[in-house]
């Protein structure tokens, strides 16, 4: 019959040694009962004698390794002042389109509701958009680009979504 024990994350230093585990370094997990608890204690590979005539269950296991540290999304209020931005540069027209889908997407921006507009080209080719919170208001001209043209404009918007501090 299989026992579930409750166990603890890893400590990240051998319990015989006290050194911290480098990343990428194997070590041993045991399982200790210790009256009516069981605990649990990583030790080195290095250290590993054997397994602990006690032990209740082991295993080995590998410390991860170090993630790299990647760009962070920008925050909300940085990516609405960009659309603010662009959307006063009609050249950037599309990147600003497609941005605000993102912000739409992240619930920061909403469609407005629509009141009685005149169905109009004008009123068409734009798409209005409030932030709830606030209710800031921004006029966004609907610009659907082709494939080559977008694999270029991904590139641009993923470099204003992303900050490395």
């Amino acid at each position: 019959m299989l026992q579930d024990y409750p166990t603890t994350k890893p400590s990240k230093r051998c319990h015989l040694s006290g050194t911290e585990f480098s990343p990428g370094e194997s070590y041993f997990s045991v399982l200790i009962p210790h009256g009516d608890e069981i605990s649990r204690i990583d030790i080195s590979s290095a250290e590993w004698p054997q397994r602990p005539a006690n032990a209740i269950g082991w295993w080995k296991c590998r410390m991860p390794g170090a993630k790299p540290k990647g760009a962070k999304p920008a925050p909300n209020s940085v990516l609405l002042d960009t659309l603010t931005e662009l959307l006063k540069l009609p050249e950037q027209s599309k990147l600003a389109y497609l941005l605000a889908l993102l912000l739409v997407r992240r619930r920061v921006l909403v469609e407005e509701e629509k009141l009685e507009l005149n169905n109009t080209e004008e009123a068409a080719g734009v798409w209005c958009l409030v932030q709830p919170a606030d209710g800031r208001r921004w006029e966004v001209p609907c610009c659907i680009s082709g494939s080559e043209e977008l694999a270029k404009l991904q590139q641009s918007l993923l470099k204003l979504l992303f900050t490395d501090e």
